[in-house]
């Protein structure tokens, strides 16, 4: 390092113009201070966010188990009304033998979820009620109005919660039509405790302090996950009935019959049109949300201090380090070789190694920049500076130089037959083969293509042709997984006779070449300006 360098590295520069400079101390410290201010910022906003996130993940969880309950609800309502549809085309119902139905609707009892069933007339008195004896008194009135609408629409009907004229317990009930002659007789209808519908509960398993419960088109809760003995009957949160009654599906902040603020969701039952309500509570999420609010403010806390203690021991570092980078940066810019040590900043230690790579790069740079990157032989390139070297030479030596083109026969088949791999393959095995038959003091290159050419320094012209019929034979040789020909032909030219500098030379090999292939290739042809005692 000169000592320019030295006095630059010791000394402080003084400030240029007006601009004042800072030490990388004082930089890292503001730094360091500026980052707290925005931290502070974000990590609020990072606490809303994850709140809203969380909110919307039980929001989405509760949407999720609604709709699975809806759908469970939906089958086992499906299923009762397909049972009642059968039993509805019993003959004995039509033909009225209703001892024999009832008989057969208690058996039928077995394969559904109902409690019981009910055939009431047009005045709805009920005809047949499985829950007593055939021939029993029965009950002249309390069927639910919407029972009504079966002999007006013909269609099923599935009521709200009422009180069973039987059991004098809460229940709901499934009916359809009976017809004869194409008028509607008789509503059978199956009726169902809350316990029932409560059951569809036990399919889906809710979280720990969860909720779900069934509603009725009037808002009325007809079964419940829990305290149902205590809140079925009664109305649901005013403001869930309120939007329930005009959306299929939502999600609301809702007071739980309780009293407990609940997050809550809703599903619409497709066949019984009833609302599947899925609540969870409120204060178990936000002490989550709290717990890791503190979390959070903890850890940043400590980012901070640990931001603050690092940059100061960063910045007893990073001076030595730049400094480190100073000696490998001139010496790249000079060619020399570069020398890295280790720092203990990771980010300088990395600046040094890519200097060291860059110079390596340069190096492997200058030689490609001359070689054939697929042989490793000299390309066009150095060899006509070589070429051009050695006939200088021989001009002032009075001894000749010997250039030797030279071209693969059969190399296009070998591509077509075996593909590209296969023949850069065979190319460098030609290219070893070459520099086997040649002496360590001459030069082979490869000039593009299947074309190669070789440079015979001091050579005459007997031993031009000796060495071009050896790179016949070697080259015509087997190249292994290839089953095409292949062989070389070789044109000789000799300075003088052939030129008198390294262009003409080239040139003069060249013709010597294609007439070696038009002669039938597998052979060497020397320029005719040449003589050769035996050619064989």
């Amino acid at each position: 390092m000169n000592l320019e360098v030295q006095k630059a590295l010791a000394i402080e520069p003084e400030p240029a113009g007006d601009g004042a400079r800072y030490s990388l101390r004082q930089s890292l410290f503001a730094l360091v201070a500026l980052c707290v201010l925005p931290a502070i910022l974000i990590a609020t906003i990072l606490v809303v966010q994850d709140y809203l996130l969380q909110k919307e993940r039980v929001y989405g969880q509760a949407v999720v188990l609604a709709r699975q309950l809806a759908s469970g609800l939906d089958q086992e309502m499906a299923g009762v009304e397909s049972g009642l549809r059968v039993l509805a085309t019993s003959p004995d119902l039509v033909q009225g033998d209703l001892e024999n139905f009832q008989t057969r609707a208690t058996d039928a009892l077995k394969f559904q979820i109902v409690d019981n069933y009910v055939l009431l007339d047009r005045e709805s008195r009920q005809r047949m009620n499985t829950l007593l004896p055939y021939g029993t008194a029965l009950p002249t009135q309390g069927a639910p109005s919407e029972i009504a609408q079966i002999f007006t629409t013909g269609q099923p009907v599935t009521t709200g919660l009422f009180l069973g004229t039987a059991t004098h317990k809460p229940v709901v009930a499934i009916g359809v039509p009976v017809f004869r002659g194409g008028e509607v007789i008789y509503s059978l209808n199956g009726t169902l405790s809350p316990s029932r519908l409560a059951a569809a509960f036990q399919l889906q398993k809710l979280p720990p302090g969860w909720i779900a419960a069934i509603l009725d088109a009037r808002g009325t809760i007809l079964a419940r996950s829990r305290d149902a003995d205590r809140f079925v009957g009664q109305q649901g949160a005013p403001e869930l009935v309120r939007l329930s009654a005009s959306e299929s599906e939502g999600v609301l902040e809702a007071t739980s019959s309780e009293g407990v603020t609940m997050f809550t969701a809703f599903s619409r039952s497709s066949v019984a049109g009833w609302r599947i309500v899925v609540g969870a509570p409120a204060a178990a999420l936000r002490l989550q949300l709290y717990r890791s609010v503190g979390w959070l403010i903890l850890a940043t806390a400590l980012a901070f201090a640990v931001g603050i203690w690092w940059a100061l021991r960063v910045a007893g570092w990073v001076s030595g380090s730049i400094r480190s980078l100073v000696e490998p940066a001139l010496a790249l810019g000079t060619g020399q070789p570069i020398r890295i040590s280790g720092s203990r900043l990771a980010e300088a230690d990395a600046v040094a190694r890519a200097l060291f790579q860059a110079a390596q790069m340069l190096r492997r740079a200058e030689h490609l920049a001359h070689h054939d990157s697929l042989t490793g032989l000299c390309n066009r390139v150095l060899f006509d500076e070589l070429a051009t070297h050695q006939v200088a030479i021989a001009r002032r030596t009075g001894t000749s130089v010997a250039v030797l083109a030279i071209d693969l026969d059969g190399f296009k088949e070998v591509n077509d037959a075996h593909g590209h791999a296969t023949g850069d393959s065979v190319l460098r095995i030609a290219a070893q083969r070459i520099l086997g038959s040649i002496r360590a003091s001459d030069v082979a290159a490869r000039l593009g293509g299947d074309e190669f050419a070789v440079l015979l320094a001091a050579a005459s012209v007997e031993q031009a042709w000796v060495v071009a019929q050896s790179l016949v034979g070697v080259l015509a040789e087997g190249y292994p997984g290839v089953t095409a020909s292949v062989s070389a032909s070789v044109g000789i030219a000799v300075f003088p006779q052939s030129g008198v500098n390294a262009a003409e030379l080239m040139v003069q090999a060249d013709a010597a070449l294609y007439e070696a292939k038009r002669q039938g290739k597998r052979r060497a042809v020397l320029d005719p300006r040449n003589a050769v005692a035996d050619t064989g």
